[in-house]
């Protein structure tokens, strides 16, 4: 079964950082989802890489790991927000440097994605 990660891309500190995840999906599922949480994104709400701090995106990983795809859009916060409210907020106050969250624990969020 694959899982879906929710990752936060921090322009302005250069790195990826993996906020949330949900696990044990099939991978028509996973993409499923992830093609649903694109289409809500209009071409006005999607972040820009070259002005904005940070955006977030939808990552399709297999079990061991590995990134197999991602979401075609970067997400804005506030869909973000709608995903795993708890997780971005305690990532907005904190902002960590990238590299010094590599190795945290992602959190496992219940429920369908």
């Amino acid at each position: 079964m694959n899982h879906v990660v929710l990752t936060v891309a921090d322009f302005e500190q250069n790195g990826f950082v993996a906020l949330a995840q949900w696990s044990g999906l099939s991978e028509e599922a996973a993409r499923s989802f992830i093609a649903e949480q694109d289409a809500a994104v209009s071409d006005d709400a999607e972040p820009d890489s070259d002005t904005a701090p940070f955006a977030f995106i939808l990552d399709l990983m297999t079990p061991n790991g590995d990134c197999v795809d991602n979401g075609k859009r970067m997400l804005p916060t506030q869909v973000a927000m709608s995903l795993a409210p708890e997780q971005v907020r305690l990532w907005l106050e904190e902002r960590p440097d990238p590299d010094s969250a590599m190795y945290r624990r992602v959190p496992e969020l219940g429920g369908r994605p």
